[in-house]
């Protein structure tokens, strides 16, 4: 789910939490219990505010008011509101808005025994597709807008989901360009499909249910048969023994020369899906079959994710 809002008060010890999902909205208030976890994580923050003036040295904000739509931030100290520069202090919020989602909506843990695809298939069928937003990630939206593919050239989205990416790609793109999304999940592909046909799309962006370490095996025509591959979040979301096939499989996919364009998610948060990674571990593990031709740590993630997101552009040798 994707965090619209938060308002934290001190002197009241509650937060408001506004997050939104495809299937559902939330609108709820934290107690104290909860407030003061959140405060713990906004300590950064907090030293910020001291150190730029704003709160008195020993002091906390009154009020916090974070609108991550519009990107504005305010906090109320006595009296006065400070409307604060959003691109500032996104990073030092990060952690309080993702720990306030956290605690509005607790994850579940996944049954046991489940094969990769059933986990994911599970997680679509009982609510539990947390990291779902209801559209592009904005920094993957951005580039895919301004470098399209062109007709008669052929893109793949990996681990697709509800295919947020391959409808803005094929959006954007000539008439003429295909795009295809694959993803191991039947829910993920049922739905990716209806959002395309619903929007007319039918006809040059479709989805399959594939899995992307065995698609060329049983299907050779695919090896080398794409000009774009693209990549938001599949990295960490497959078990990490499994990098290096990963990496293998979608040079296999693109031709030579072919871009790989990957958000990917280097966090060190325990657990997972998603699992942790560096960005050294990305480069060194693509370096050998890939160019970097550009990074960078996007200014327009989403606000859980601040400062964490990689935005990469790789071509294949």
């Amino acid at each position: 789910m994707e965090l619209r809002s938060l308002c934290l008060d001190t002197n009241l010890r509650t937060t408001r939490v506004r997050l939104s999902h495809p299937d559902r909205n939330l609108d709820t208030e934290l107690l104290a219990d909860a407030t003061e976890r959140l405060l713990g994580f906004a300590a950064p923050f907090v030293d910020h505010l001291r150190a730029t003036g704003l709160v008195p040295s020993g002091r906390l904000f009154d009020v916090l008011s974070v609108d991550a739509d519009q990107k504005r931030v305010k906090v109320r100290v006595g009296e006065h509101d400070h409307l604060l520069d959003y691109g500032q202090v996104q990073n030092l919020l990060r952690e309080v808005a993702r720990n306030a989602r956290r605690e509005a909506v607790a994850r579940k843990p996944d049954p046991a025994g489940l094969s990769p695809e059933a986990r994911w298939e599970h997680l679509y069928n009982h609510g539990g597709d947390g990291w779902e937003m209801g559209r592009p990630t904005p920094p993957l939206q951005r580039y895919l807008t301004a470098q399209p593919i062109l007709a008669g050239q052929r893109a793949l989205v990996i681990g697709c989901g509800r295919g947020h990416e391959a409808i803005v790609l094929g959006q954007a793109s000539e008439q003429g360009a295909q795009i295809i999304g694959i993803d191991i999940a039947p829910s993920a592909v049922q739905l990716a499909t209806q959002q395309a046909d619903a929007l007319g799309l039918s006809g040059s962006v479709r989805f399959q249910l594939q899995d992307l370490f065995t698609w060329t095996e049983h299907d050779p025509s695919q090896q080398g048969a794409y000009d774009l591959v693209v990549e938001h979040n599949c990295f960490c979301a497959i078990e990490p023994h499994q990098r290096e096939a990963y990496v293998d499989a979608v040079r296999g996919l693109l031709r030579p020369g072919g871009r790989l364009v990957g958000l990917f998610y280097p966090h060190d948060y325990p657990g997972g899906p998603p699992y942790g990674s560096t960005v050294q571990e990305i480069r060194t593990r693509l370096s050998p079959s890939f160019d970097i031709a550009h990074e960078e740590v996007p200014t327009d993630s989403v606000l859980t994710r601040a400062g964490l997101e990689l935005l990469l552009v790789a071509a294949r040798r």
